[in-house]
């Protein structure tokens, strides 16, 4: 018996193509949000870790270098801290492409509650003192200088720790990775480390303006010592960390870390009270309790010489038990982005500026250190 064949032969109809297309499409649109949510958490994963690995890095030598930091009751200055509200310390920061576009002073400056746009504090974010939140601070351009002397570990592997006191300074400064004039630049947290035997020829006095050696204006930029007549560690890196051209060290070799963008530091004296523990009192930055919101002074100096005794107060001039250390740490797709925008790569307008993109790219980390150093 014959079989009966439809004249019709089998395929897929308009419809049937439509939906399976359709289908398709949304298949590939999920998985491709899949994989861009997936790269997403990957990349914000990858910030956090580096994030963590600078700022417990950069916060533990810190604490080494303070927790051995030294005081003598002898008039000299022994620890010092400037607020660095421009770039002209070290003499060596590298400017942006663009200055229209390089890190803004005035809103890199935030101490008191009046330093912030109006209502963008909330009264609970304000202390008694006056002071904005530690994490939301801004402490200057260049972020705190911090200089004082310490007993710490030699990081240098070809010195032995012999215990001598050596000066030790902190500061930012803007300045390619390397020695290259085509090199990247990038905000570096540099700690100069003085050696020991220059720091006794160069004496034990903070005192930026000294007129003969010392470590300000006029600090040797070689070396007091004869058997090391070519270490970089000289009293002149104190103000300037840049190593000078024509030695066989990088430019940056006291660089700490790049992608610090802020620096700061909150001092304390620890006033004993009667319940037998204390009170932390502010020394730095100086503001008066019965003053609340008004700044004294931008710079610290512990000392017992009532010549740099200039706010009246004698306790803003004590030694300090107690010192908070805030870093803001820049990813390094932030120094990438931060990069582009100094460059005039990225157009400033009300939503993008310099802080903006930096406090998106950036982690704030904060340290309360003790200081076991008293004066003698």
């Amino acid at each position: 018996m014959p079989v009966l064949r439809s004249s019709h032969p089998k395929g897929f109809t308009v419809l049937e193509l439509i939906v399976a297309v359709t289908v398709t499409a949304m298949l590939s649109g999920m998985l491709l949000l899949i994989s861009n949510q997936v790269l997403e958490t990957q990349s914000r994963a990858s910030a956090e870790l580096e994030h963590n690995q600078i700022a417990h890095f950069v916060l533990d030598q810190i604490q080494e270098d303070l927790q051995c930091a030294l005081f003598r009751n002898d008039g000299n200055v022994w620890m010092a801290i400037r607020l660095l509200e421009d770039k002209s310390n070290s003499g060596s920061w590298i400017n942006a492409s663009k200055s229209e576009f390089a890190k803004p002073p005035l809103d890199s400056f935030r101490i008191i509650s009046s330093d912030w746009p109006t209502d963008s504090l909330a009264d609970s974010q304000i202390d008694v003192l006056g002071q904005g939140p530690l994490e939301k601070s801004r402490f200057g351009v260049a972020g705190a200088w911090l200089r004082f002397f310490t007993q710490s570990p030699e990081l240098d592997p070809s010195e032995k720790n012999n215990g001598a006191a050596r000066a030790i300074s902190y500061q930012i400064v803007r300045h390619g990775v390397t020695g290259s004039p085509t090199s990247r630049q990038r905000y570096h947290l540099f700690r100069s480390d003085v050696s020991a035997k220059n720091t006794f020829e160069a004496g034990y006095n903070l005192d930026p303006e000294i007129t003969a050696g010392g470590y300000g204006i006029s600090a040797s930029s070689i070396s007091l010592d004869p058997n090391a007549p070519g270490t970089p560690r000289v009293p002149s890196v104190i103000v300037n960390p840049i190593i000078s051209e024509g030695t066989e060290y990088s430019p940056t070799s006291f660089s700490l870390s790049s992608n610090i963008i802020d620096f700061g530091i909150r001092a304390y004296r620890l006033e004993k009270n009667s319940y037998g523990t204390g009170n932390l009192i502010q020394i730095f930055p100086a503001i008066d309790l019965d003053s609340p919101g008004n700044l004294l002074a931008n710079e610290f100096f512990a000392t017992s010489h009532k010549s740099y005794h200039t706010t009246g107060n004698p306790l803003f001039y004590t030694f300090p038990d107690i010192i908070d250390v805030m870093i803001r740490v820049l990813s390094q797709d932030g120094a990438r982005f931060l990069e582009s925008y100094e460059n005039g790569e990225v157009p400033n307008t009300t939503n993008i500026d310099w802080w903006s993109i930096a406090e998106e790219h950036s982690k704030c980390y904060i340290r309360r250190i003790k200081i076991y150093g008293r004066g003698i």
